[in-house]
């Protein structure tokens, strides 16, 4: 006990001592760090001329070196809003070096090299560098966390949300926004300081096609639209366009377009970037709206022009894509052929999905006008894999659990900023007994506080590993099932389809099915008519191909709108097509009796075909590896787990001949484990 004692007197005795020995200048009441500041926080976007001639005034004012290179930090922002790039370079690394190379930084340092940091994150990002960018952004933070500069962080979150988005990563991207939020209520900021967050939350939602949300944000901060400062209102109404635009109301987004575009116009030399998105926005919607094409091909020429002085290379990629899709729309195959061959060796890398769906869209219009069916029928395979990763269900879920998380989590910042109060306080009555023994137990309390907040948070991220990796297993799942018949549907009409057009309707039949199986693999659980809608389709064509069965369905009682797995008929009749009716010495026949019960409903697949069995080894090539079926069990096992009433799904071979599948879906079933 005398031992702890001790140990706790030696360290208030170090406090004491150590805040005694320190002196720290005051930054805060120099004229040169005032004047950089009003700059840094209200004027450079707007008025960037005076804003020069004041950072020159404030660096002659400067009294040491501090003060200069956070002048000179300010600076590199306003190069930043001239696309000024090398000359910004220059000064983001001067002030980093200056300030790295100091034995001890004070607020002041951090701060400058918080907004170095922000920069140079802005330059790798309009690089193509999001990677990079990524880094410097959590750098920014972590300097402004360190500076206390807790007001500036929703800025820098707000940035790495965005880049995020460039990642594909959208629950991250929402994540960022609502930290921001979160910042902005826990220091209790002016309302101001969250518009740039409804903006982006909103243009996230619109990624999400979660409009209802994306518009509740929009209409937060639309009644202050007149007064904002003009990059805001730019933004809040752009992405007003975007959000009728992905809802192809284009009206609306035209005329919402017009409401800004003519005033950015007038600023185009202090908003070059910006004035550019409009001029592709303005191109875009020409193209849908069928006017102004010409204009609209000016304004392609205009915007690329600038992005590629900018080396913006995810925006070239879109504007060249709507210049293809302008190509198309005024019928002049031979500049689209142009166009064709110049994006053909375009790089995906950090390209949006959506962009790339969109191009993969306008290429597959292309060959059909040419009449290459074949390379329009390549590009449609390479397109469902995209299509497939496309703002799934889960990035809902995940976004509206994160939600909830940190609408919780209100008390993390705040402990940070009672403990620099504690620390102020302590520096200004560093010799009074009564304070040292009020900060022991303060200690003593925080420690036994902080010790039980760690066990607590340990446990919470032990229960969401779990919830994570169940989560995963279920989408790897959902993602196997769908592809594995597809392609399997897909070998075996290329192997059997000749070379000539008689197929075309077959082809049409087919494409149809792959939709079907497109969206059927979006959605784990669909009811039971639908299934049965699919597999019809599925046997039809496949008898249309020379396949010799036939197929009987039997169904009793009203059940169509059970809920069932996705894939667990098709699935098993697919199997007894290619496994039991493979040299069969008569006509091979699947049966599908579908009865229900007081408990659920009965699913009964008998084949008169070779008894099959999924799992045992084969040497004929051509026969799958059981991923349906494995799938199924999986599929079966963890949602059953989940559940008081359990699914089953039997395999019974014959006597002599044939197999039976035997499949029981309980009435009271859940598909949801969250």
């Amino acid at each position: 006990m005398k031992s702890i004692i001790y140990l706790l007197c030696a360290c208030l005795v170090a406090c004491l001592f150590s805040t005694g020995c320190k002196h720290t200048i005051d930054y805060e009441k120099s004229s040169s760090v005032q004047l950089t500041t009003l700059l840094q926080d209200s004027l450079i976007r707007y008025n960037p001329q005076e804003v020069e001639m004041l950072l020159e005034k404030a660096k002659r004012q400067a009294q040491d070196s501090t003060e200069y290179y956070y002048a000179e930090a300010v600076h590199s922002s306003l190069l930043m809003t001239r696309q000024q790039e090398d000359s910004a370079f220059y000064y983001i690394n001067r002030c980093e070096k200056f300030c790295l190379r100091l034995p001890e930084l004070l607020p002041i340092h951090y701060l400058t090299l918080g907004i170095v940091e922000n920069n140079k994150a802005s330059l790798l990002e309009n690089a193509n560098q999001p990677l990079s960018a990524k880094t410097a952004y959590e750098k920014s933070i972590q300097y402004y966390q360190k500076g206390n500069m807790h007001k500036r962080l929703p800025n820098v979150y707000n940035n790495l949300g965005y880049v995020y988005y460039t990642l594909n990563d959208l629950p991250m991207q929402a994540y960022c926004y609502r930290k921001a939020l979160f910042i902005c209520d826990s220091l209790s900021l002016p309302q101001i300081y969250r518009y740039n967050s409804y903006f982006m939350l909103a243009f996230c939602y619109v990624q999400l096609k979660n409009y209802t949300q994306a518009h509740y944000y929009l209409n937060k901060v639309y009644p202050q639209k007149n007064n904002m400062p003009l990059y805001n209102r730019y933004f809040l109404l752009n992405t007003f366009v975007n959000f009728y635009y992905y809802q192809k109301k284009y009206e609306e987004s035209w005329n919402y377009l017009m409401k800004i575009f003519d005033e950015v116009a007038q600023r185009k030399n202090d908003m070059p970037l910006e004035y550019a998105t409009l001029e592709a926005n303005y191109a875009d919607l020409s193209i849908k709206l069928n006017k102004d094409l010409d204009k609209a091909k000016d304004y392609l020429q205009k915007a690329k022009s600038y992005f590629q002085s900018i080396k913006g290379i995810i925006s070239i990629y879109y504007i060249m894509t709507m210049e293809l899709e302008l190509a198309l729309k005024q019928n002049d195959l031979q500049t689209a052929a142009h166009l064709v061959q110049q994006i053909s060796h375009d790089s995906t890398l950090n390209v949006p999905i959506n962009y790339q769906q969109r191009r993969n869209e306008i290429l597959t219009e292309y060959y059909k006008r040419i009449g290459n069916y074949h390379k329009a029928l390549e590009i449609l395979e390479t397109q469902l894999p995209i299509e497939d990763s496309i703002r799934s269900e889960e990035h809902n879920n995940y976004v509206a659990e994160l939600d909830l998380r940190y609408k919780n989590d209100t008390t993390h910042l705040k402990n940070r900023i009672m403990i620099n109060n504690q620390k102020n306080e302590i520096k200004t009555l560093q010799l009074e007994v009564a304070l040292g023994t009020v900060l022991i137990l303060g200690l003593i309390v925080y420690f036994i506080e902080y010790k039980r907040r760690v066990r607590k948070n340990q446990q919470q991220e032990f229960k969401q590993h779990i919830y994570e990796i169940s989560k995963l297993k279920m989408q790897n799942i959902r993602e196997k099932i769908s592809p594995h018949f597809l392609f399997n549907v897909l070998n075996n009409e290329i192997n059997q389809h000749p070379e000539s057009t008689s197929e075309h309707q077959r082809l049409i039949r087919l494409t149809r099915l792959l939709r079907k199986g497109l969206d059927m693999s979006n959605r784990f659980a669909i009811p039971l008519s639908e299934e049965l809608d699919f597999v019809s389709n599925y046997v039809a064509l496949l008898q249309d191909t020379g396949k010799q069965f036939t197929f009987s369905l039997h169904k009793q009682g009203n059940i169509d709108n059970i809920q069932i797995p996705s894939m667990m008929i098709q699935i098993p009749v697919e199997n007894a097509i290619k496994h039991g009716f493979v040299n069969l010495n008569q006509t091979g026949h699947i049966d599908l009796i579908i009865e229900e019960d007081s408990q659920g409903v009965h699913i009964h697949i008998h084949n008169n075909g070779h008894k099959y069995a999924p799992f045992a080894p084969s040497n004929n090539k051509l026969e799958s590896t059981g991923t349906g079926l494995r799938i199924i069990y999986q599929s079966i096992q963890l949602l059953n787990t989940h559940n008081k009433q359990k699914i089953t799904f039997q395999i019974l071979p014959g006597k002599e001949e044939g197999t039976t599948i035997s499949i029981f879906i309980p009435y009271q079933y859940s598909y949801e484990w969250q």
